[in-house]
């Protein structure tokens, strides 16, 4: 189960109170994004905004509420709810991020919690990889309650228009202020040709990952090898023309067990043109080859050069299949961060905001 969501999940099925406590803006160096979400009860918490003490104080903020609320010292309605409170990450916190956050406080009732519950449990049995699951709370002084949509519902495609990161933020909905979160990892499709030792060691390293990966590869019994979470597995006698039904923006990782086969995999995911990252296992020498083979196919320099091949970052010379995986993994979450930033400085500049 991914992101500790079982922790999540046991706290919104206890008979305690629960306050949604997140992550509503930033500015500045901040320890967690927008979207970043913990759920706290009296004594217990699932998730994190960044730890430090911007999370003890708030964590203390609530619990305090709580066990005055116990004690009969206030009630219910005293309790922080549909606020949103600016913390400065500076001496005052004992932090030296040099930010702000603003962190917003949501008390969850009996049908909240079972609605959060509900589709917590769902993403961890089926994450979602692009459609994506939201939550949209009222903010302070505004009339409504929890509401939950997928990413393609006519609320959530306002969302998108309305800030510029899919992890969450405060928007305008039907006239009312309203604190959007995205509440799976918005998982980015990869997929890995190939089930041998670096095959399955990818899937473990991927695993904790914010990874949706397909499997592919000929022989049964290989595929068969291979458990793990946000994992499809797919038996092809002819894996290259599997490459027509990757999604637009999807990661491509090649490491079969036949160069000729590698080669066909790859012609056919650099035609695409639409990719996020197209990688294959091998050494200069064999890009060298698949480079010349690959102009005398007719793929031009622009097509040719979405090609990263060896794989794995700079410096990590280990053959072993967990080192490959670990340096793959590391180098496809960097492409991966460095895409969401472009994809959002993109979007700033069309919406005119700079």
């Amino acid at each position: 189960m991914t992101l500790s969501l079982r922790h999540h999940i046991d706290l919104l099925t206890s008979p305690d109170p629960v306050m949604m406590v997140s992550v509503a803006a930033v500015k500045g160096s901040t320890p967690r994004e927008v979207g970043a979400f913990m759920l706290v009860t009296r004594n217990r918490t699932a998730g994190t905004i960044g730890g430090g003490n911007l999370e003890h104080q708030v964590t203390r903020r609530v619990v305090d509420a709580f066990a005055e609320q116990l004690d009969g010292k206030s009630d219910t309605a005293m309790l922080p709810n549909g606020e949103i409170v600016r913390f400065p990450l500076g001496p005052g916190l004992g932090q030296c991020c040099g930010g702000s956050v603003e962190v917003g406080f949501h008390l969850l009732d009996a049908g909240q919690k079972a609605d959060l519950g509900d589709v917590l449990s769902e993403i961890a049995s089926e994450p979602v990889s692009q459609s994506g699951r939201w939550v949209m709370l009222p903010v302070a002084g505004d009339a409504g309650g929890l509401h939950i949509a997928a990413s393609d519902s006519l609320q959530a495609g306002m969302l998108a228009s309305g800030f510029g990161t899919e992890r969450g933020g405060i928007v305008t909905i039907n006239g009312a202020e309203t604190l959007c979160l995205r509440l799976d990892e918005a998982l980015t499709p990869m997929w890995i040709f190939g089930a041998g030792h670096v095959g399955q060691a990818l899937v473990s390293a991927l695993a904790p990952l914010p990874f949706d990966v397909h499997l592919i590869d000929s022989r049964d019994d290989y595929l068969d090898r291979v458990k793990g979470e946000n994992l499809h597995i797919h038996q092809s006698d002819k894996p290259q023309d599997e490459v027509a039904d990757i999604p637009a923006g999807a990661h491509v990782l090649i490491l079969t067990h036949n160069h000729a086969l590698d080669f066909d995999i790859c012609r056919a995911a650099l035609m695409r043109g639409d990719l996020g990252f197209v990688g294959m296992i091998g050494s200069q020498t064999k890009r060298a080859r698949f480079v010349r083979r690959l102009s005398d196919r007719g793929l031009g320099a622009a097509e040719i050069g979405r090609l990263t091949c060896p794989i794995g970052i700079q410096g990590i010379t280990g053959k072993q299949p967990v080192v490959i995986a670990a340096s793959v993994a590391a180098q496809v979450l960097s492409v991966r961060e460095a895409q969401m930033a472009q994809n959002q400085t993109t979007k700033a500049a069309s919406d005119g905001v700079g």
